[in-house]
């Protein structure tokens, strides 16, 4: 009898042993961040853990958010590897005060504070990293700087090569942003983490335009450039009057762009309206400037007669930067003002930005209209005297800033500055890239991914032929471009000049 009592005594006080050191194990896990054991949980035999409990900890990218796995992909970027979280009704989520939010308020491209289990991959807690800024829609900006920086209005700050970039919910390349794309740009310090582009682009193409070449096309407030034939434009995605001019000849359409796709304007049908011509009077500060207007030097001590349409206007001093505009000439008479900005003496600019504060916000949006004029010879920047070579993809219909090169493979001369390169074949997505060059003293050869096949009934592209009017005026501004016209007047009947910066 005694003997049973002390078997199961000492049963008893073995069973309290066991029971106790498994509740001092799970509470001893949970505040140790950075554990490299890949144990966590795991290695204490048990499933069970405490909410809020984690053994690893880190600042990573989100590549992606599943709901319904309920899983988060994150990135280091440290490391540049990838991993993934699982989390459940336990998991706490954090706007970057602190404050209780949703996991769907979380996704791509985020820059976030996670808390997990790593032998089980349980997502402990997630939080908007307080450590992260962002500058949102953004069109002021430079990918393409010396030594892997880019600017972001007046700042500059790191672009590593592992810096993870978005488009339309797929991994995407710097490259594949052009310049009218408005981006995203989220990092940590003066360092860039991600970037994800929020409006894309698509094509604008002439047909029957034999009239209008040499002449201009105004996209609402977005592109502004000179007629050439066989022209590609790269537009932002949106909703646009387009006019077209030239000598008298003027026509207004509306057009939708859609990202990655091609609309075809029509242009067969336009009225040749009767020659009119309007004088401007120009003031310049300084009044030394050299001026020319389309290429030629004007005298503006007088009112100078211009055909109705747009022109480009051309102002050079000593001591002060070089300055393009474009007017648009639609009264019979007209004032405007030009004031040139001195040459900056100071390089302070090229040093990387140490600006980590909250940059959630419009980064001094400005115009990013596309004004290149005909060839590539006329590109921003000077000549290099080297070659640049594009190989592939054979057979591929080739654009540098909108103008018909050839089919590839094709050349063509090193222009410093960045450029957009456009692939077009019947039958395929049409695809653009940015190619940053230098004068570094070297050819330089670009050999592009395949393009993709079009899928779906719809096709790639889209024609615009009815919907125009001849005449009018260019009002067509698109509220969404972040750039608008200026205008003076001091005229007889009440129209006026716009700047057409």
């Amino acid at each position: 009898m005694h003997t049973r009592l002390i078997r199961t005594a000492l049963a008893a006080a073995a069973a309290m042993m066991w029971i106790t050191g498994c509740t001092s194990q799970a509470s001893n896990v949970g505040m140790a961040k950075g554990k490299d054991d890949g144990g966590g949980m795991a290695a204490t035999g048990f499933t069970a853990a405490a909410v809020g409990s984690y053994d690893s900890a880190d600042t990573a990218v989100v590549m992606s958010v599943d709901q319904q796995n309920k899983a988060v992909v994150c990135m280091n970027m440290d490391a540049g590897r990838q991993y993934t979280l699982y989390y459940d009704g336990a998991t706490n989520v954090c706007d970057k005060y602190g404050g209780p939010m949703t996991i769907s308020q979380i996704g791509e491209g985020d820059i976030v504070d996670v808390t997990f289990l790593k032998g089980q991959r349980r997502l402990a807690g997630i939080q908007l990293s307080p450590q992260a800024w962002s500058y949102d829609k953004i069109q002021n900006y430079d990918l393409g700087g010396l030594n892997k920086t880019a600017s972001i209005g007046s700042a500059t700050y790191s672009l590593p090569d592992d810096a993870v970039v978005f488009s339309r919910g797929r991994r995407a390349e710097v490259m594949d942003i052009v310049a009218q794309d408005a981006i995203t740009v989220k990092g940590v310090g003066h360092e860039i983490y991600s970037i994800s582009v929020e409006r894309g682009h698509g094509y604008i193409r002439l047909k029957n335009e034999q009239a209008l070449v040499g002449g201009w096309i105004e996209v609402g407030n977005a592109v502004i450039r000179e007629i050439s034939e066989d022209m590609l434009l790269v537009v932002p995605e949106g909703s646009y009057q387009v006019r077209l001019s030239n000598n008298g000849a003027d026509c207004i359409k509306d057009v939708t762009v859609e990202r990655d796709k091609e609309v075809i304007l029509d242009v067969g049908d336009l009225e040749i309206a009767q020659d009119r011509t309007g004088r401007i009077l120009f003031s310049v500060t300084p009044e030394e400037a050299t001026v020319k207007i389309d290429g030629s030097k004007a005298d503006i001590s007088s009112p100078v007669e211009l055909a109705y349409g747009i022109h480009q206007v051309n102002l050079e001093a000593e001591g002060y930067d070089s300055l393009t505009k474009y007017i648009q000439v639609g009264s019979d008479y007209a004032q405007i003002s030009f004031t040139m900005e001195k040459t900056k003496t100071s390089d302070d600019d090229n040093t990387v930005s140490a600006n980590s504060a909250d940059r959630t916000g419009d980064a001094d949006e400005g115009d990013n209209s596309d004004q290149a004029s005909d060839g590539t010879e006329d590109a921003v920047g000077a000549k290099t005297g080297n070659r640049v070579y594009i190989d592939a993809p054979k057979g591929a219909e080739v654009y540098v800033d909108g103008n018909y090169l050839g089919i590839c493979p094709v050349s063509f001369n090193k222009v410093q500055g960045s450029h957009t390169v456009t692939l077009r074949r019947s039958g395929y997505v049409t695809k653009s890239y940015t190619i940053y060059l230098y004068n570094d003293g070297e050819d330089i050869t670009y050999s592009f991914t395949e393009l993709e096949k079009q899928t779906g009934v719809s096709g790639n592209s889209s024609s615009v032929s009815d919907n125009s009017t001849s005449g009018g005026s260019a009002s067509g501004n698109n509220a969404d471009n972040g750039a608008s016209g200026s205008s003076a007047s001091d005229n007889d009947d009440g129209g006026s000049a716009s700047d057409n910066d």
